[in-house]
């Protein structure tokens, strides 16, 4: 069975007796229903993990005990995904899915064919950012992903062609992941991912033009909710991360 695994605070030492009272709690005593005695790991999202007894459960709190402690090494590379903002709640997933696959950052951005910036999608951030907390509980992951607030074309095109290594899915072809990817292990690797009906030719000629290189995902279309997570699960396999 699979030991529950629980956040703390990034400043939390992961030493002695540690109580958790909020989300934490209401998802050990509501959610899990777990008793007394029962073995959790906090994480601090740092990538610090802390082995742990549970001892009491009231209504309010959580206490346990931290037997011993370890830290871990966040793998190499870290996986940027930047996301043209689709339409209505199709975020939701692409959050949830990369967070899954491995995704450090989540980068969503405006583009000609996407959903535009907005109040309407100003708000939803801090939905998206529960999601990759929640995501990343159930995935076990020791270092927490970061959600970033949405950008427009200019913006996102600029961070991504500042990094050193950077591929863009283009459902006008491309050379195959693995292709694109040869060569040395970079430290961080910036993915983008278009808008149904893909990115304009103006926007395609501005990326290949700023270092940016096209790759495949093979003879069908993708939604652009999945073709993120299908490039995600193609860097992670060339890289052996799977």
């Amino acid at each position: 069975m699979t030991t529950a695994r629980f956040y703390v605070s990034p400043t939390a030492s992961l030493k002695g007796r540690l109580t958790l009272v909020g989300a934490e709690h209401h998802h050990i005593s509501r959610v899990l229903r777990m008793r007394t005695g029962q073995a959790v790991q906090l994480l601090d999202g740092k990538g610090n993990i802390g082995h742990s007894i549970i001892l009491e459960i009231t209504s309010a709190h959580t206490v346990v005990m931290v037997e011993g402690s370890c830290s871990v090494v966040e793998e190499r590379p870290r996986l940027c995904l930047f996301q043209a903002l689709p339409q209505g709640v199709k975020m939701d997933s692409v959050v949830q899915w990369s967070v899954e696959l491995g995704a450090a950052v989540v980068a969503p951005f405006a583009c000609t064919r996407s959903r535009a910036l907005g109040s309407a999608v100003e708000k939803r951030v801090d939905r998206w950012r529960k999601i990759a907390l929640e995501s990343s509980r159930v995935a076990g992951r020791p270092f927490l992903p970061e959600v970033r607030k949405p950008r427009s074309w200019d913006d996102a095109l600029r961070e991504l062609a500042g990094m050193k290594s950077a591929i863009f899915a283009d459902e006008a072809g491309g050379a195959k992941p693995s292709v694109a990817l040869a060569g040395p292990l970079p430290d961080e690797l910036g993915l983008m991912i278009g808008p149904e009906g893909g990115f304009c030719d103006e926007e395609r000629e501005e990326l290949v033009g700023s270092g940016i290189r096209p790759v495949t995902l093979g003879s069908t279309l993708l939604r652009t909710e999945t073709a993120g997570m299908v490039l995600l699960a193609a860097v992670r396999c060339h890289y052996g991360m799977l």
